[in-house]
Parts: structure tokens; C-alpha cells; sequence
């Protein structure tokens, strides 16, 4: 495999671990390492529905730190080899700072202590005009939930920052404080239209804006790795920190979804689906978010499929699949079927993206006819209804996003680690009826973080122009052989999902 210097590291903090991963010039992986972590549950239920979850910001900078030294050494490369660094991370997560600068809040995306804080803007903010503002609803998750929930407990000090998680990879760096539009747009605090705080949110809530960082561009440079980071994670001193991004867009760009009506699925823990614009398209029924993407020209429009990754895990260790091979043997009773449709549907995670109706207390089902004297369902039919469940509900999101705009998509392109499943892709094949690509990096988000640091080198002229030489995809041509039978089971998921939804248990 050819490589061509320079090279850029990517930090990644995920939703289930910390990645680091090295690539070259053309986009090729050199090195990448992983290690999984997992939350601290912080003193907050409701109802049963929503947790409070934090971390500890040491803890995980550690393990971000072990992963950088692990792709380095992988890699056999000096550091003096790494010419820049980006970052990216799971969206919605919010770190704060005090006036010396230490974490005095960490909280990953689902944390719900902010609930208090949402019910403040739900009586204060309505729903059109967050949306005009923000492009998101409902508020129960974001930063400014957090911040009106914590200023208001007397124990809690003083925020001083305001960090995103990106944000605060990019601080632990450099010890500089910034943030960047593609995540900032998740906090409920920057309009999405000018990609700068909202003077209107601040005032409404009576926040110190100074706690607010200067906003910038991704791929604009914001520092160096200073002597502290280097000894930790083995990069080296003076090696440039460029502006990363949110996790789903650096995936889109690692996927070179970057045009006009072009789509993008990330299959990871959850699946957004993203349609680019050239200007924030609003929904103001609740149903779609619209964010930044991480090129300053660019928006997104988004639904999103939910529970994936994390559910299809679950429901290889229901059926009794565990161990290191548990994924590769669930691969090979899915193989082993023949191609038409089988029994078994599958309702268990995926769903259609309506934050406006969401339903916490939806039923999650395995549906299957059950004759007493025929060949009953196996262990492969329940895989493949989940896989059939994924490819569903993406044709469903893009639909609905689709319908929303009043335009088709012009191509639909897969990536994150589900897309390396051979069965999963033939179900997307099947069901699927936009033209499709597949990314050909599994690491699609650190590849996008890796072409922001490429272009604010200097390497390549634009971000765009980075991600076109450094991205690989290849077109996922349609099943059809079976396509009436396909067509009639999307129908009728269609129709079971919409009674699903309706349901409580």
C-alpha cells in the first residue's frame, strides 16, 4: 500500500470509546486504536425514562491519551511524522469549565440531568422559534438545558466554559478554548443561520456570554500540542491542533458527502441520516433537525434511525452469540439463508425519526408467524429481520426527510462499522431504492477529522478538495431479483411500525 506524507491524527471520542487514528495524505489508515469506556450514573431518574450519566474528564483523557501512544507505535511512525491533528466527537456531550480551567461538569450525550433546565426553555422559548433559531426540538438534551440546570443548584461553582467534546479534546491539546459550528449547533445556543451564538438565546436566559468560545470555522487552525499533551499522548510539542468537528458530519465528510442533495447514513451507535443543503432548511413541526456542516457553505438536514450498533450487540447476545467471534458467527447463520424475505420482522431499535411525537415507552418487538406444524423461525431469521429492520427504517428517514423538502436525493452513501457486514449490505441492496455508495473506510469519522487537519495545513487547497482526494467510496448496485417481495415487506414494516409507535408498554 502506497502512502504519501505528511500525515494527521485524528481523536475521536465515541459514544462507547476512544479512538486514535493515523492516516496519510490520500486517506489511507496507517494506524488506528480503540479502547471502550463506559459512563458513571449521576443521581437523576425520571420516571424510569431518562438517567443522569456523567465521566470523569482525567479518566477519559487518559484513555484518549493510551489510544494516541498505541496508533503511534502502530504506526512506526516518529511523531515529528505527525503534521496535524483534528478532532471529533459524539454530539450533545458538554463539558464545563471553572475560572482555572478544570472540569466541574463532563456529561455524554444522553444525560438527562438537564430536564429541569428544558422545562425552563419549553415555558420561556416556543417551539417555531427555537427551531428559527437553534433548527432543534425538544430541548431535553442540550447544552443549554445543562447550563440552566447547574447554575441553578447553590453547590455547583461557577462556569467559566462552555465546551462541546471536540471542543474539549481540542482544549486538553492546546489548552486553547474555541468552538466550532457543526457541534456548537447541538447546544440550543447558536444560530444555526449566521453559525454564531444567538444574541437572542443569551439574553433570554440571562447567560454570560463570556462563558461562550470564540467561534470558528473547522479546519482553521487553534493551536499547538503543548509540553503537558505531549507527554500524555506521545504526539509532539508544537504539532498543529486544527478545529475538528461534530462526529456525523466529520463522517460525512469522510464519506465525501459534501454536495448539494447529497445524502449520508452513519450506522454506529445510532444512525443519522443527513440530506446537505446550501442553506438551513427549518422544520418547524419538530420532526427534523438542521445543524452545520463542517464546511462553512454547507448545512444538514436530518432525520435519523436510532438504535443500532448497540442494539443489534444486544440482540446477538439475546440469541446466545457471545465472544470475541459473536458478530462474525451471527454473519455466517445470516449468510447461510436463502434471499427471499424470511418470516421474522423485526421492530427492536430502529425507528422512524419524530421527536415531536416520540414515544418513550414504545414497544420494541420480534414478530414472526407461528404455525404449529411447519418450519418455525431460527436464530438466522431473527438476524436478518434486524438487518431488514436497519435497512427499513433508513428508507423510511430518507423518505420523510425527502417528503420534508419536496426533493429527491441525488445518492444515498453508507458508512460507519455496520456497513462492513456483507448481510447487511445485502439488505440495504434489497430494500434500498436511492442510488447507493459505500464508504471504503470503516473509520469514516476520524478520516473526516483527519481531511479538516489536510486542509488547514495546507495540503490541499479546500476542505472539499481534501476530502475529493482522500476519500474512497464505491456504488452498492440493487438486488432486484426479489424486488416485488422486498417492496411488499418495506410496506408492510411500514404498516406494523406505524401501529408500533401508538403503543405503550
Amino acid at each position: 500500500m502506497s502512502e504519501h506524507p505528511p500525515f494527521f491524527a485524528a481523536l475521536d471520542y465515541g459514544t462507547g470509546g476512544a479512538k486514535c487514528a493515523i492516516f496519510d495524505a490520500g486517506g489511507r489508515c496507517r494506524a488506528v486504536a480503540r479502547e471502550s469506556w463506559t459512563y458513571t450514573h449521576a443521581p437523576f431518574q425520571l420516571e424510569g425514562v431518562s438517567r443522569g450519566y456523567s465521566f470523569d474528564p482525567d479518566a477519559f483523557w487518559a484513555a484518549v491519551s493510551r489510544c494516541a501512544r498505541d496508533a503511534l507505535a502502530a504506526s512506526g511512525l516518529d511523531a515529528t511524522a505527525i503534521a496535524g491533528i483534528g478532532t471529533t466527537a459524539q454530539r450533545l456531550g458538554a463539558v464545563f469549565l471553572d475560572a482555572s480551567g478544570k472540569e466541574i461538569y463532563a456529561g455524554p450525550n444522553m444525560d438527562g440531568r438537564g430536564f429541569e433546565g428544558a422545562l425552563e426553555i419549553m415555558e420561556r422559548v416556543d417551539m417555531e422559534r427555537a427551531i428559527q433559531i437553534s433548527g432543534h426540538w425538544p430541548p431535553f438534551i442540550f447544552s443549554l438545558a445543562r447550563l440552566l440546570w447547574f447554575r441553578k443548584c447553590p453547590e455547583h461553582p461557577t462556569v467559566a466554559n462552555a465546551l462541546t467534546l471536540n471542543d474539549w479534546l481540542t482544549y486538553r491539546l492546546t489548552g486553547e478554548i474555541v468552538s466550532e459550528p457543526s457541534n456548537a449547533c447541538e447546544s440550543l445556543l447558536l444560530d444555526v443561520s449566521t453559525r454564531r451564538w444567538s444574541r437572542e438565546i443569551i439574553e433570554r436566559f440571562a447567560l454570560d456570554e463570556r462563558i461562550l468560545p470564540p467561534v470558528v470555522e473547522p479546519g482553521t487552525r487553534v493551536g499547538a500540542v503543548n509540553a503537558q499533551a505531549a507527554a500524555a499522548t506521545g504526539f509532539a510539542v508544537g504539532t498543529p491542533v486544527f478545529a475538528g468537528g461534530g462526529d456525523t458530519q466529520c463522517a460525512l465528510l469522510g464519506s465525501d458527502v459534501v454536495d448539494v442533495g447529497a445524502a449520508g447514513a452513519v450506522l454506529g451507535t445510532t444512525t443519522p441520516v443527513m440530506v446537505v443543503t446550501d442553506h438551513p432548511e427549518l422544520d418547524l413541526t419538530g420532526k427534523l433537525w438542521t445543524g452545520c456542516h463542517v464546511l462553512a457553505d454547507r448545512w444538514t438536514f436530518e432525520s435519523n434511525a436510532g438504535d443500532t450498533g448497540t442494539a443489534y450487540e444486544w440482540l446477538v447476545g439475546l440469541l446466545g452469540l457471545e465472544g470475541g467471534d459473536a458478530l462474525a458467527r451471527a454473519e455466517e447463520l445470516v449468510a447461510a439463508l436463502p434471499p427471499e424475505p424470511q418470516t421474522a420482522v423485526s421492530f427492536a431499535g430502529p425507528q422512524v425519526f419524530d421527536l415531536a411525537t416520540f414515544n418513550p415507552n414504545r414497544p420494541l418487538a420480534l414478530l414472526y408467524r407461528y404455525p404449529l406444524f411447519t418450519e418455525r423461525p431460527t436464530r438466522a431469521c431473527f438476524l436478518r429481520g434486524f438487518m431488514e429492520n436497519v435497512a427499513c427504517a433508513i428508507r423510511a428517514n430518507l423518505e420523510q426527510l425527502e417528503s420534508a423538502r419536496g426533493v429527491p436525493v441525488s445518492s444515498l452513501t453508507l458508512s460507519g462499522g455496520m456497513t462492513r457486514s456483507p448481510a447487511l449490505r445485502a439488505s440495504f441492496a434489497r430494500i434500498l431504492r436511492t442510488p447507493l455508495l459505500i464508504s471504503e473506510e470503516p473509520n469514516a469519522t476520524a478520516l473526516g477529522a483527519a481531511v479538516l487537519a489536510a486542509a488547514g495545513l495546507g495540503t490541499y487547497p479546500s476542505i472539499a478538495a481534501a476530502a475529493a482526494a482522500m476519500v474512497r467510496r464505491h456504488p452498492l448496485e440493487p438486488d432486484l431479483a426479489h424486488d416485488s417481495a422486498y417492496q411488499e415487506r418495506y410496506a408492510r414494516w411500514r404498516e406494523l411500525y406505524a401501529t408500533l409507535k401508538d403503543l405503550s408498554v
